[in-house]
């Protein structure tokens, strides 16, 4: 576990002719309808300058930003390595020019906060034992689930929780949806499935998924009912992306503000994702973790 000093960039409301075009612009893009009919829309009084502003904006203004911030050069700008450092010194320079003032306390540019760096260590296969009898279930680290600590200390491990499929793992009064229905979930590894229900323009907003989806929302969730772990399912079209996205943001370190200064109660020790033909072999039986999940973490602090 890495606590780190991260920083992020404070600017005053100054704002250059450049940037009050772009909200402008944004702002006429925004029809208002009355009574079915398309309103005409608001007369746009431009501040002094814009218009020559615009004329500034072209391809390699807009391209050139990223380009750099994007290049191998800066090494995937990690909190607190030097591309990190890179990046923000860029960002402040570039607020500079176009006329910002720093607004960090004492007159900074950077505001600096705590996090914290998990590495998790998990088992290279998942191993979970029927709870009638019969032959173990393995799942294999990368190709077929992912895992983190859901903790930020030395070593978690979950072992022998019973695995419980809770649907979406969704509580949503406003909708009459209660995936728990009471159910006693203290202890349990919970399998939910990605997303939210879609198929009723009704329900959950149809195809726009709402919080519910996120899978923020289904930890957070699981928490709340005494879970230790939570399993998610992945398919492309439930989550937008391919399982590749999952193995790359879900290994390595992962940052987060320090759990006492989130608050929200105690996190679920277990946080994971599985394919989908993972998830099958999961949904077949009634199982238990017969494998602990761990992560194992040095800590130091990094300015």
């Amino acid at each position: 576990m890495t606590k780190l000093r991260g920083f992020s960039i404070v600017a005053a409301a100054a704002l250059s002719p450049l940037i009050s075009l772009a909200t402008a612009l944004f702002a006429a893009t925004v029809p208002v309808a009355k009574g079915g009919a398309r309103a005409q829309p608001p007369v746009l009084h431009l501040p002094p300058g814009a218009e020559k502003a615009a004329t500034a904006i072209d391809r390699g203004t807009l391209e050139a930003p990223i380009r750099f911030l994007a290049d191998d050069l800066l090494e995937g700008r990690a909190p607190a390595t030097r591309g990190d450092e890179v990046a923000r010194r860029y960002l402040e320079t570039s607020l500079q020019l176009l006329g910002y003032q720093p607004g960090a306390p004492g007159g900074v540019w950077q505001q600096p906060f705590e996090i914290v760096g998990i590495t998790s260590q998990m088992p290279k296969t998942w191993d979970f034992t029927p709870t009638a009898g019969g032959p173990p279930l393995s799942l294999s680290w990368w190709d077929e689930y992912v895992g983190v600590s859901g903790l930020q200390q030395e070593s978690v491990s979950v072992q022998g929780a019973e695995v419980v499929f809770v649907g979406y793992g969704i509580q949503a009064p406003e909708y009459r949806w209660d995936d728990f229905k009471g159910m006693d979930l203290r202890g349990k590894v919970l399998l939910m499935l990605n997303n939210d229900p879609d198929w009723d323009p009704k329900l959950f907003e149809g195809v726009r998924r709402l919080y519910y989806g996120r899978w923020t929302y289904k930890y957070e969730s699981a928490a709340r009912q005494g879970a230790v772990g939570v399993i998610l399912l992945h398919t492309s079209p439930s989550a937008g992306y391919p399982w590749q996205v999952v193995q790359t943001s879900w290994s390595g370190k992962q940052f987060h503000l320090p759990q006492a200064a989130e608050g929200g109660g105690t996190p679920v020790q277990l946080a994971a994702w599985v394919t989908e033909d993972a998830m099958r072999k999961l949904a077949a039986g009634n199982w238990k973790m017969s494998t602990k999940g761990t992560s194992g973490n040095s800590a130091r602090s990094i300015r």
